[in-house]
């Protein structure tokens, strides 16, 4: 409950204040192969820091600015950056990105899922259960990362009768949301998959297009609505 709390409440002072976190000179650590530098970690980005060379650092500012290190390197984090203000974004991203109240299984399961969406952090995966965040005013994308073949996915809006079938192509990874079903924040969509008979159940939230061009603001949206391994992929996923 702390968790969600800090970061409903970073989102709101975000929409208040706007820009007010431009300042702040702290980098999240969100993915790093150097022994005491640990995803979740945050520094300040006028630390000089040495990367050996095979090694690997990817930090995120709380405008959004991503910071990717290749060892060999000898130097300042970010030189441009120099204000010690205290971020309260990167705050709530760190519980995110550490998996604070978390144990190791629930952890991992996440940090697995999220490395599994690839380049595509809003897929919405149909073999999971829970919480998957959308974006507002942007088509929806199904999509079938492993398991048995399927041939279509039933679906039905948990409460009502508002009812859809997806045709699944063999070898597809990939379907658009069926026309025929809203999109709905904070509806909850009954799936079966077919021939396998599995059942799942996702809770849809819609996350508001504003956020969508500050990784970070996006990635604490996406956590503070549940979708953590989605929240996850998007600090680790490369800038285009």
């Amino acid at each position: 409950m702390f968790r969600r709390n800090v970061l409903t409440g970073v989102l709101l002072l975000a929409i208040l204040v706007g820009g007010g976190f431009a300042r702040a000179g702290e980098l999240l650590i969100t993915a790093s192969t150097i022994p005491g530098f640990d995803p979740g970690m945050i520094i300040e980005g006028s630390q000089t820091v040495s990367v050996s060379k095979g090694h690997k650092l990817s930090l995120i500012s709380p405008t959004g600015k991503v910071v990717n290190i290749t060892g060999p390197y000898d130097g300042v984090l970010d030189p441009s950056v120099s204000d010690k203000n205290k971020s309260k974004l990167l705050t709530a991203l760190s519980i995110l990105v550490s998996g604070d109240g978390k144990d190791s299984t629930q952890l991992g399961a996440i940090r697995d899922a999220a490395s599994a969406r690839g380049r595509d952090p809003f897929r919405i995966d149909v073999t999971a259960n829970g919480a998957q965040c959308a974006i507002e005013g942007k088509p929806v994308t199904l999509w079938m990362p492993r398991g048995a073949p399927l041939d279509k996915v039933w679906m039905e809006r948990k409460g009502s009768s508002d009812a859809a079938v997806v045709r699944w192509p063999a070898g597809e990874s990939e379907q658009p949301w069926p026309k025929s079903l809203a999109v709905n924040d904070g509806a909850t969509y009954q799936l079966l998959l077919q021939p396998a008979k599995k059942e799942t159940e996702l809770l849809l939230r819609v996350v508001p297009a504003g956020v969508v061009g500050n990784k970070a603001l996006l990635a604490a949206a996406m956590g503070e609505r549940g979708c953590d391994s989605q929240a996850i992929a998007v600090l680790q996923t490369p800038d285009k």
